[in-house]
């Protein structure tokens, strides 16, 4: 997939192209949506399939105080569109001047030379300065700058409509089922593992320690997740919070810990990507060390069972 950032860097003309315009921060089952179209259709006339986006969220350039926290990194997005079967990637700079552009300024600027031949979007698209574009303003831009528009059905779920914001709302909320419900993966967060403090070792329950790339985390709780390591797959315990029956340091850091189950190898330095499945319960204090080691053996009882119920099993890769 070709990943282009500014203007200037277009070639002199792709075949074909189909563009979709969106941030697709999280890339949900509606966003999926558009994308596969474009990429489907790509395929049936030898044309492009091109995700047209932005960055930073426009938000955090417009009311940077209302700007809401991404759901995922670059790498993941990039990731998750090549999978899809997206060609070409083209982020520009959502900055003050982008900001103001009228419609018919975003067109002549922006979607002119691409040379666009069809642009799918959402029933709720808007464009342009204080949004004043919509999807009929696109369409009298297509009819002068020679595309067509399409329009993709707003996705639902329990009779609503699945946004982003919905999303980061059901994380924020702890409710990372539901948040995978409407990505149509369990939410997931990356980032390298680095050194703690050991004391999962000293437990009996090593754990990798995450220093996360993504803007959002779930609430602090335990959860059922799974882990990608450069070695392999595996179904992991995650801790999010502060410990409290272990370090009793007001000032100290909330942290991501994760132990793997039948991973015996070491982690530091690496890679690896977190996915939530469920939540088992809110981080509590305990009152000894031995009611703490109980419940996460209990936890891990728990784990092991949603392993079997799912069919999941821990692979090493040779």
């Amino acid at each position: 997939m070709e990943f282009i950032e500014t203007l200037e860097d277009l070639p002199e003309r792709w075949r074909n192209p189909i563009v979709a315009i969106g941030v697709f921060d999280g890339m949900h089952l509606g966003h999926q949506a558009i994308l596969r179209e474009i990429s489907r259709k790509a395929r049936e006339i030898d044309g492009t399939a091109i995700l047209l986006s932005f960055h930073p969220h426009p938000q955090k350039t417009i009311s940077p105080g209302d700007a809401p926290p991404l759901l995922q990194t670059a790498s993941q997005k990039m990731e998750l569109l090549a999978d899809i079967g997206i060609d070409v990637f083209i982020r520009l700079p959502f900055d003050r001047e982008m900001s103001l552009l009228t419609p018919d300024q975003f067109g002549e600027t922006i979607l002119k030379p691409l040379g666009t031949r069809e642009i799918h979007v959402g029933e709720n698209f808007r464009f342009g300065h204080r949004r004043s574009g919509d999807y009929k303003v696109l369409g009298e831009l297509g009819k002068k700058l020679g595309f067509e528009i399409f329009s993709t059905s707003i996705h639902h779920f329990r009779g609503k409509r699945i946004s982003s914001t919905w999303v980061r709302n059901s994380i924020k909320q702890g409710r990372v089922e539901l948040a995978g419900r409407l990505l149509g993966r369990p939410y997931e967060i990356e980032g390298m593992v680095v050194r703690g403090d050991g004391k999962g070792s000293t437990l009996g329950y090593p754990t990798a320690n995450l220093n996360s790339s993504n803007e959002l985390a779930p609430p602090s709780g335990v959860y059922i997740s799974r882990v990608i390591t450069e070695s392999g797959v595996y179904q992991g315990a995650t801790n999010i919070g502060f410990r409290p029956t272990i370090k009793k340091d007001p000032d100290r850091k909330s942290s991501i810990e994760t132990h793997l189950i039948g991973f015996e190898d070491n982690l530091y330095g690496q890679k690896i990507k977190v996915s939530f499945c469920t939540r088992l319960r809110e981080e509590k204090r305990f009152s000894s060390i031995g009611e703490l080691t109980a419940q996460i053996e209990h936890d891990l009882t728990r784990t092991r069972a949603y392993a079997l119920k799912t069919k999941f099993i821990s692979r090493k890769e040779s």
